[in-house]
């Protein structure tokens, strides 16, 4: 283990190689050792301030997902991804790379729960966001792992799993019926409601398949915006599509007092056409 300039922790063995950033909890680069292009996207132009959220990588989207009413005194997305988490725990052996962050909201948030983000690299990734009710009243929230994924280009990846399921798209408020693969045509940004399964997004550029699997997660969030944002450089939206799994809209968690709540994601790659 070992820390770069911009503060990311350093992790690899011969399985794969990895960096996370404890601004966020933000798995910001997973390349397993047979693929040659890492596995998620990263703004060029991020400031890596710890001010700024970064940009790429897996943000923790908690406890608040977007501009939703539900906890709307909360940032953008939450103060997760604008937090310094304390590092419990890291190991590095032959068959395995583990990572534990911790965070304890600040006391100018009111609120009385705890975050707890879990990584394990074997021949997957697998990260695991838990929230702990440690109050007396129950709290209500959404969330999502905002997953950037590296793609050859937005104009030729398929998504596979999201087929047969509705979404609701943010930029007209209207529901619609997908009927086949989706291909990103334009800005997309969608919730795909009671969605539990794996998405795979299938790139004939960089010739693999990328399979998300998630659990504790009612909706599966897409979004590209097709244009370039603040930290990007020129034409690198193009390089990247959002799957996220999530829980948010009408599929916010409600949890009792003293308990637990998980979501998870297990992310694996294979050539095309194997």
């Amino acid at each position: 283990m070992d820390m770069n300039e911009n503060g990311f922790i350093n992790l690899s063995n011969n399985l794969a190689e990895c960096k996370i950033s404890p601004w966020g909890a933000n798995i910001v680069s997973y390349r397993p050792g047979k693929e040659r292009q890492d596995i998620f996207w990263l703004g060029e132009f991020n400031k890596f301030d710890r001010i700024h959220a970064i940009r790429g990588g897996i943000p923790v989207c908690w406890p608040r997902f977007a501009e939703e009413a539900l906890n709307s005194h909360f940032p953008r997305h939450g103060f997760a991804r604008l937090s310094n988490w304390d590092l419990k725990n890291v190991s590095v052996d032959e068959s395995r790379i583990e990572a534990a962050f911790s965070l304890v909201p600040d006391a100018k948030f009111g609120i009385d729960v705890s975050a707890a983000f879990f990584i394990k690299i074997t021949d997957v990734l697998e990260c695991c966001l838990e929230t702990v009710n440690n109050g007396d009243e129950t709290f209500r929230f959404s969330e999502a792992l905002h997953a950037y994924f590296n793609i050859g280009s937005i104009d030729e990846v398929e998504l596979r799993g999201l087929s047969g399921h509705q979404y609701k798209s943010s930029l007209d408020g209207k529901t619609y019926d997908l009927e086949q693969n989706l291909k990103i045509r334009g800005e997309f940004d969608a919730a795909f409601i009671n969605h539990t399964g794996t998405v795979e997004i299938v790139d004939p550029v960089l010739k693999r398949i990328i399979s998300v699997e998630k659990s504790g997660s009612n909706t599966t969030v897409v979004w590209n915006p097709n244009k370039d944002l603040a930290e990007m450089s020129p034409g690198q939206y193009k390089k990247f599509i959002c799957v996220e799994p999530a829980n948010q809209g009408d599929s916010f968690i409600s949890l009792k007092p003293k308990e637990k709540h998980k979501i998870s994601m297990k992310v694996s790659v294979r050539s095309l056409g194997l």
